[in-house]
């Protein structure tokens, strides 16, 4: 199927909610148990810090030193408990999302409801757990030179300098390095499926990943872009509408992958005849009617 079709993100959210309708346990509970491992162990890392005084941005070191003194005393428990709560979720995510990938590509193909290939990613838990760590290495290398540039800036405002140029840079900064971000994110968009799906090292799924994306940023964003105003639409449902659409954008990913690099086989499979596979053929999906058997001719008499 052509990148243009594959991605486009109307056509990948109305497959995905077919296999919603047909396989809701395999889309429902995956997506579910990626979206709460994923942001889960995100949230956890979320602290309340209080930033009074922001009217001079001068003070936010200041302030930010402050609310380090104050939770200092919990830090020997906190930093702990965090850090391992951290990695299990990313370890049982980088499992769940191999499967997932696998189960979704069988709800595709079949249209069965088998939820238990979402716990059958143990084969390569490793090269997603290694793809994911690789990826993040990359995207905090980007943000790297952006953060340095935003110290120096810092620094030179608390010496003395204009708060006006100061505000200006940290602008200037942050437009640039969401640029950046932006891109590199999407020429890793790719790398999960296809380290699910696909038989290769992390560095292999992450070259293919970015060969990919190239020449298709803009297609890639648009799919991205109807994800994320998928995801505030559930937010703004009283949040309960993102228990359906996390699971639908997660789906859309990989049935997306799928549609690129298998969509000719797609007329074949449950997502486009809507038959499962071992549905006995009906007449009218011939060209002409079936031939009957010939008669075998009568035995000889025995004597």
């Amino acid at each position: 199927m052509p990148t243009s079709q594959a991605f486009d993100p109307i056509r990948s959210l109305k497959a995905a909610w077919k296999l919603l309708m047909q396989t809701p346990a395999i889309v429902l509970v995956g997506g579910l148990l990626l979206w709460f491992l994923e942001s889960g162990a995100s949230g956890i890392f979320q602290l309340n810090f209080r930033l009074d005084g922001l009217q001079d941005l001068r003070h936010v070191g200041e302030n930010l030193q402050r609310t380090f003194d104050e939770l200092r005393p919990l830090m020997l428990i906190l930093v702990p408990l965090v850090a391992c709560v951290g990695l299990a979720f990313f370890a049982l995510s980088s499992w769940i999302e191999v499967g997932f990938g696998r189960a979704i590509e069988s709800g595709l193909r079949t249209g069965r409801d088998e939820i238990g290939k979402l716990f059958s990613g143990g084969d390569r838990f490793g090269a997603m757990l290694l793809a994911r760590i690789f990826t993040a290495l990359i995207q905090i290398g980007v943000a790297i030179p952006m953060v340095a540039l935003s110290l120096v800036l810092a620094f030179l405002a608390s010496r003395g300098g204009p708060e006006a140029l100061w505000v200006l840079g940290m602008l200037a900064i942050g437009l640039v390095w969401t640029v950046v971000a932006v891109y590199v994110g999407l020429g890793l968009f790719l790398t999960k499926p296809i380290v699910a799906l696909e038989s290769c090292r992390p560095s292999e799924a992450i070259a293919r990943s970015w060969k990919l994306a190239s020449g298709n940023r803009i297609r890639l964003l648009w799919f991205v872009l109807l994800q994320i105003l998928l995801s505030l639409a559930g937010i703004c449902a009283c949040c309960v509408g993102v228990l359906l659409s996390a699971p639908l954008t997660f789906t859309m990913r990989y049935e997306a992958y799928l549609a690129l690099t298998r969509g000719e086989q797609f007329p074949q499979w449950w997502i486009g005849s809507g038959r499962f596979p071992f549905d006995e053929p009906k007449p009218e999906d011939f060209g002409s009617p079936p031939v009957p058997p010939p008669i075998p001719p009568p035995l000889p008499p025995q004597s």
